[in-house]
This record gives C-alpha cells, structure tokens and sequence, in this order.
C-alpha cells in the first residue's frame, strides 16, 4: 500500500534557514545577473555596430548608384546622348536637386597680333549638385564627379571630374543642374534628365592660353583639392581656404576648349 508524501513543517524551516537556501538563491541572482549584463552589452555595443554595418552597405550600394548617374549625366555633357535616366534606391535618406556650388575659370591670352597678354575670365557658372543622404554620410554629384562626405569631413572621389589634357589641349566640361526636385524615405526613385527637351553642350574655344586656374565653391571644396593634387599628367598648384579653392596650372600656351551644358534635374 502507497503512502503519500507528506511535507514536514520542521524540515522545511531547517532548509530554509541552511546554507544551501542561501546557495541556490545567489546562485539564480548570479545567473540572472550575468543574463541582464549580457543582453546591455548587445543592447549598447552590438546595435550601434550592426548599424553601422547596414549605414556602411547602404552608402556602398549609393555609391555604385551615383556612378552610373555620373557616367549618364557626363554621356549629355559630352555630346553622346541627348537625355537620360536612372534608377537610385534610397535607404531612409533624402535625394534632392541642390546646392549653390560654382566654378571659375580664369587665363592669361596672348594677343599674336598685338603681342600683348592680358588675364580674363574663361567662364564663370553653378554647378549645383545632385545628393543623396545615408545617416550623416552624402554621396553627390557635381561638376561631373561624384563625392562622398562622411560626417567626420572626410571627402573621397569614387568617380573624378572629366577635366582633360590632350595633345596640348585643356578640356573643361561643366555640368550646371537645375531644378528643385527632391524625394525622401525609402524604396526606388528615378532620376530623369533633360525631360522636356534634349540638352546638348555648348562649346567654346579659346587660344594661346597660359596660367589657368580654377576657383571652387562649395560644399565638397577639400574633395576638389585632393583631386587636383593627385591629377595626373597636370601640374596643378593649389591654395584657397573655407569653402572656396583654386587650382592653378602654370602652364606654356596652350587651347582650352570649355564644353558648358545646362540640365534640368527630375527626382520622381
């Protein structure tokens, strides 16, 4: 025959008022804490990095995008194609048509008829810019080259301005980007260019030029800099402070051929 179980009230006080009550109560208190420490330490370290990871991807994923934008923008700025459009994803951020950038172009000419110099303006224009935010990261494109800011200042150049020295001839393409578009959030956007009507670049030539410079403004000036500094095949000397920057090229006589192209920006 069973007996059932039954609890003793003296035994019961006795565990309770032993050393081992007190074990497997600091026991749980210990492993409860060590759960809670755990899961602030992931909470604190682990989701700033894992951010920081996907902040990383997505400027990468940008970057590839703003590539392909600067090499269909350049395509109407050299002549090759009459409009364009493209697809850029956004993560968040705000893609907007942007900016109070300008570039300046001075040169001394020589007169071979008078025999004379004299230094005058080239061409003077906006450039605006085309950008698009991750976090505190922009990744933009202006004067035909595509610029990426971190938020500690740190300027790269992933995709550089198409300024080129042929056979003695100084190419100067200049973008000016038009428009107030802009779209913010997340999902696929679409960058149209010269919707209404074709664009097309306008040429100017100008002969027998010597010391040409290039004055910068605006927000990406140090990208600029750093650029103009590891050109290759120009010898580019540098000065200028803030938010303006001039590279000057102390060169003999030499063509300059500016190829100016005015485009109108859609961000839908």
């Amino acid at each position: 025959m069973d007996v059932p179980f039954k609890k003793s009230p003296i035994r019961f006080k006795q565990f309770l008022n032993s050393g081992d009550a007190v074990a497997e109560v600091l026991d749980f208190v210990t492993i409860l804490g060590i759960l809670i420490i755990s899961f602030s330490l992931i909470g604190l370290l682990g989701y700033p990095a894992i951010r920081s990871a996907q902040e990383s991807r997505f400027t990468e994923n940008t970057r590839q995008s703003f590539v392909v934008l600067a090499d269909n923008i350049n395509k109407i700025a050299l002549g090759q194609a009459p409009s364009q459009n493209v697809e850029i994803k956004l993560y968040g951020g705000k893609l907007s048509v942007t900016g109070n950038s300008t570039i300046q172009i001075n040169g001394t000419i020589y007169n071979s008829t008078s025999g004379n110099s004299s230094e005058i303006t080239l061409d003077t224009e906006s450039m605006r810019s085309i950008e698009n935010s991750i976090g505190e990261t922009m990744v933009v494109y202006e004067g035909t080259g595509v610029w990426i800011k971190y938020s500690d200042d740190v300027i790269l150049n992933p995709s550089q301005p198409l300024i080129i020295n042929q056979s003695n001839v100084l190419i100067i393409p200049i973008v000016y980007l038009y428009g107030e578009s802009e779209l913010a959030g997340s999902g696929i956007s679409r960058v149209t260019l010269c919707p209404d009507e074709p664009c097309s670049p306008e040429l100017t030539i100008w002969s027998n030029v010597s010391n040409i410079t290039i004055t910068i403004t605006g927000n990406y000036v140090s990208g600029w800099k750093d650029y103009f500094r590891n050109a290759k095949g120009l010898n580019w000397e540098i000065g200028g402070t803030g938010d303006s920057y001039t590279a000057k090229l102390n060169n003999t006589r030499m063509d300059v051929h500016i190829l100016k192209t005015l485009i109108y920006a859609v961000i839908t």
